[in-house]
């Protein structure tokens, strides 16, 4: 490798000879002087031991091994060049991939989008939406919101918010549940991306799941919506219901909540934070860990 790095430059030098097709055209192309190029060949000479050049009346040229080498010099500064071009345009790119589960895109990113657009304008977010929780993997996108304990092997993932699922109903309907029992004289809404939320809440206070109402709707925003018309009671995650507590249109009737130690996280593919558009997506992200409705109390 030290050999190589000070070879380094008379390679350069050669390169330019062979591609402008003479020792003096090469100077006017590298901003050099004609002496300067001769005396780079003759360093590359005097490194490999090998004739490069051979003078014909006031030019000089390659000899076969010289120009052997010059071709297979010059395909390789074509790929370095070509690898050094893409890391530029990745590092240009302005779009960004994000998958995520329907609730997750409604309830908690699109809320605070402006905010994104406000600091980063020349960004474009495109976000796509999976039918199941389970399908959370990066394929083409950039980033994914995955739920789990943050520990994926080949990934990177930032924590959002902890896994944390509460009963929500509007305020007519609330004085009528004083106990976890009281919800299963009502409607318990549930999604249907996470269809055992009830079962399990209700297995952890202690109710049999055979006597619940269920409901189910196509995803979280739906059974918030549902909850605030007084359709019934939505168990989902606390982040997601932040602006209708905040707005008095939800209430927490009951303080037991479902927390299963796991966190949802934004996972991306090893590298990706060394571009720009993705590291300052993710620093906005970060910023935000602490501004859900979790975190408010």
């Amino acid at each position: 490798m030290h050999k190589l790095r000070n070879i380094l430059g008379p390679l350069r030098v050669l390169d330019a000879v062979h591609r402008a097709g003479g020792v003096g055209r090469a100077a006017e192309r590298l901003h050099v002087t004609p002496g300067a190029v001769s005396h780079q060949l003759r360093a590359l000479e005097a490194a490999l031991d090998t004739r490069l050049c051979r003078k014909t009346g006031r030019e000089a040229v390659l000899t076969p091994s010289g120009l052997q080498l010059a071709l297979r010099v010059a395909e390789l500064f074509d790929r370095v060049e070509e690898a050094v071009d893409e890391a530029r345009s990745r590092g240009k790119t302005r779009r960004i991939r994000l998958k995520v589960i329907p609730s997750f895109a409604i309830k908690w990113l699109m809320p605070r989008l402006a905010g994104f657009y406000a600091l980063h304008a020349d960004i474009d977010l495109e976000v796509a939406t999976v039918t199941r929780a389970d399908d959370v993997g990066l394929d083409d996108a950039d980033f994914v919101v995955r739920r789990g304990h943050g520990r994926w092997p080949g990934t990177h993932a930032e924590r959002l918010f902890d896994d944390v699922l509460v009963p929500a109903c509007s305020p007519a309907l609330a004085p009528a549940i004083r106990s976890p029992r009281d919800v299963l004289a009502h409607k318990l809404l549930h999604s249907m991306i996470a269809p055992t939320s009830w079962d399990a809440w209700l297995a952890a206070a202690g109710l049999p799941t055979e006597q619940a109402r269920l409901l189910p709707l196509a995803n979280a925003a739906l059974c918030l919506q549902a909850a605030v018309q007084g359709v019934g009671i939505a168990l989902t995650q606390q982040a997601y219901m932040w602006d209708e507590i905040e707005r008095g249109v939800l209430v927490h009737p009951l303080t037991a909540a479902l927390r299963s130690g796991e966190g949802y996280y934004l996972v991306s593919a090893p590298g990706t934070m060394e571009l720009r558009p993705y590291a300052d997506f993710s620093a906005w992200v970060k910023s935000l860990a602490g501004s859900t409705c979790a975190d408010r109390g």
